[in-house]
């Protein structure tokens, strides 16, 4: 696994709180991730947790799917990378 990558699947704890904020006041949010197919997919949900499992972090959205963080590229326009 690169350095690269790795880093893209943990995030920062700032991103953390920010996201935490979402999932405090039941925020909807754009979401914008890579399925696995390689398709680019955009839902309109609500954040329901971050999870952290040996070292790589996922959003578990409203309807109970789970992202790992390395698949979202934006939440509301917002690069997870960036905050």
């Amino acid at each position: 696994m690169s350095t690269t990558n790795s880093a893209r699947e943990v995030i920062s704890w700032r991103v953390q709180e920010w996201l935490r904020e979402y999932i405090r006041t039941k925020r909807q949010a754009e979401i914008i991730y890579k399925h696995p197919s390689g398709q680019v997919m955009v839902v309109h949900e609500i954040l329901q947790d971050i999870l952290s499992r040996a070292g790589h972090d996922f959003l578990v959205l409203g309807t109970g799917k789970v992202l790992g963080v390395e698949r979202v590229l934006l939440i509301d326009g917002q690069e997870l990378t960036k905050q």
